[in-house]
């Protein structure tokens, strides 16, 4: 997404003779500085030498009430007469029109001597400074978005939470802007913080102490890429191959740790460590978790991806029920190490804060990275072959029954901010599609010697974080690395409205895939259910077999057969159940269920199982009798 170069201006305010000593000398003294005084980095800093900057100064401990920030921001030296300051009206990643300046108030300009000058605002996220030469700083207030009303509301990951003396999200885009033709300049960020909060985030920190943290960056994408969390520490940490993978986590009522998700998401990262293998492009990776009660101002849940870090945001729940949605946005989150770190086209490498041209590959940005999310655990047994399956198959049924499955993916992606935004939920079903049956595709044509994972490793040894890739050509020099056929596939399906043959390319590791599907299985639980509140199975409406149990409408599911029931089990026990299981075998069921008091008592239900008929879509099953050739490629593809 950066431009990864940087104009480094290290020219000095004084000092204009012996410029290595100079230099020697006021780095020293900013070490010295910083090192023995209590007050946050301030203009008479600058002015003993520090380089040409952006300085950015907040003091946490003085948020208002309503959620407010004052943000101090110290200019570079600026060569124009004029100069005009920006906030985002788009930031990479989202696919939403947020217009950030829409949060900013009483913005002043002031020159050296306290003097205000003359500003005015053009627009949602812009002003334009007067004699800026002689600009010294603006100063503004900054409502956050987690508190907001304003529409459109902006989805939690990618806002801002100013909650004085509990947490801080700070998504620094939200906060801070830059001077139009400055923002390739550094940037230093002073953060005056609560006792005793710590803040966790990617971004360099160059000094910290009890009450202050001192952070650089080297232009304002860094900057805008690398949120922070602060608030009292609950943190583990993790390494996945040559990355230290921090979580940091708030949970406002304490019911969810950072040590417990860590411990039951080793297994994950040590598969994705695996999967991507070798050297990765990071050596940090900063999980920040803000976890809320109730309903969010969005009314959603989910993570906003950066190069080195994801925020996240969810409902609070349990340790053990939130354990499956944790695994399975971080396992998405994290791929995004690979793409867009280490592959990116022009317009996320150059990318235009302010009028955003969009890529033609959201196939290959969100779904490969979300393909990866959950091929990587069939691939190193973290989940099985019918659970990976599942999840294909849904996603085969949401694409092709809430989506436009004709639609040209490459047009979903150039249009994804307009004519074609009710589409881009689709960038995360057919978008994991396309990978699947592209890397079905490359292993049949290699015979097995060459997938989707060796592709992306070509892609990075050629391009890496330094070097973007052009987006009429990647089609094509993805076709001069692998085979003709290639470039084929994505006239078709990519860049075409062919809709994706799924039985031809699971056939190619024998597997079959049925549209429809009725079977005999023994029953289970009879009744339909969903997910309450509180994150556990509720009984909605009552079937036959469920009546046989005496299950009602309300009850909530706790154990079946002795088993603890959750939403990261359920999927996989109704699965051993069924492969398993006889007419005549006992099903008991714990519930949940109110009293003539009110109160929720346990109840424990029981009745003899019986075959009964079901009716399936979008059903993935091995075939009976797979070829060599078939099996050759599914041991390549899932390791089986």
């Amino acid at each position: 997404m950066p431009s990864w170069f940087s104009r480094r201006a290290f020219f000095f305010k004084t000092f204009k003779q012996e410029q290595m000593k100079a230099r020697f000398s006021i780095i020293l003294l900013l070490s010295i500085f910083l090192a023995s005084t209590s007050t946050v980095i301030t203009q008479e800093t600058l002015e003993i030498g520090v380089l040409n900057q952006n300085l950015v100064v907040i003091d946490l401990n003085n948020t208002t009430d309503d959620h407010k920030l004052f943000v101090k921001l110290y200019a570079p030296d600026i060569e124009e007469e004029t100069v005009e300051f920006h906030f985002p009206k788009i930031v990479p990643g989202t696919y939403t029109i947020y217009n950030f300046g829409r949060f900013i108030t009483d913005l002043k300009a002031y020159d050296k001597d306290d003097n205000i000058l003359s500003s005015k605002q053009l627009d949602t996220n812009k002003w334009l400074i007067d004699n800026a030469k002689n600009l010294d700083r603006v100063t503004y207030w900054v409502r956050d978005t987690y508190h907001s009303n304003d529409k459109p509301i902006v989805f939690e990951p990618v806002g801002s939470c100013f909650d004085k003396g509990r947490v801080f999200v700070l998504n620094n885009f939200c906060y801070v802007g830059y001077f139009n033709g400055y923002k390739e300049l550094p940037f230093t960020l002073s953060v005056t913080k609560p006792e005793g909060f710590y803040g966790a985030t990617s971004l360099p920190l160059k000094y910290s102490r009890e009450t202050e943290d001192v952070y650089h960056a080297k232009n304002y994408f860094e900057l805008h890429d690398n949120p922070i969390l602060y608030s009292l520490p609950d943190t583990a940490s993790v390494m996945v191959n040559n990355t230290r993978v921090l979580l940091s986590l708030y949970s406002p009522n304490l019911v969810v740790s950072a040590n417990y998700l860590i411990s039951h998401t080793e297994k994950l990262f040590e598969a994705q460590g695996k999967y991507l293998g070798g050297v990765l492009p990071a050596d940090r990776y900063t999980i920040l978790l803000y976890m809320f009660t109730g309903n969010s101002k969005s009314g959603n849940a989910g993570a906003l991806e950066h190069f080195q870090s994801t925020v996240m945001s969810y409902p609070e729940t349990a340790d053990s029920i939130f354990v499956e949605p944790f695994q399975d946005i971080i396992s998405h989150e994290f791929f995004h190490i690979v793409t867009p770190l280490s592959i990116h086209s022009k317009e996320i490498g150059n990318f235009d804060f302010t009028n955003p041209a969009m890529s033609k590959h959201l196939w290959l940005y969100e779904g490969s990275t979300e393909y990866y999310a959950h091929h990587s655990q069939v691939k190193h047994g973290v989940t099985t072959p019918d659970e990976f399956f599942i999840k294909m198959g849904q996603k085969i049924m949401i694409s092709s029954n809430y989506y436009n499955d004709t639609l040209p993916f490459t047009v979903l992606s150039l249009r994804t901010l307009d004519e074609q935004k009710s589409q881009y939920g689709n960038v995360y079903q057919k978008g994991a599609l396309i990978s699947m049956c592209l890397d079905l595709e490359l292993l049949k044509l290699s015979g097995g010697k060459f997938g989707l994972q060796n592709l992306k490793s070509a892609l990075v040894e050629r391009y890496g974080p330094d070097k973007t890739f052009d987006d009429e050509e990647l089609f094509d020099v993805i076709t001069q690395m692998t085979f003709p056929e290639i470039r084929g596939f994505f006239k078709k399906y990519v860049e075409g409205p062919e809709r994706l043959p799924y039985g031809m390319f699971l056939g190619y590791a024998g597997y079959e895939y049925y549209e429809k599907l009725e079977r005999e299985v023994p029953a289970l639980i009879g009744a339909s259910i969903f997910l309450n509140h509180t994150g556990q199975f509720e009984v909605e409406n009552v079937y036959e077999f469920g009546k046989k149990l005496k299950l009602k409408s309300g009850d909530i599911l706790q154990s079946i057969n002795g088993t603890v029931i959750n939403p990261s089990n359920f999927s996989s026990f109704s699965r051993s159940f069924t492969k398993s299981a006889k007419p005549g075998d006992v099903v008991s069921i714990t519930v949940l269920r109110s009293n003539s008091e009110g109160k929720l008592v346990d109840k424990t239900l029981k009745t003899k199982t019986y075959i009964v008929k079901i009716k399936e879509k979008n059903v993935i099953l091995p075939a009976d009798k797979p070829t060599e050739e078939q099996m050759k490629i599914r041991k390549a593809w899932l390791n089986q």
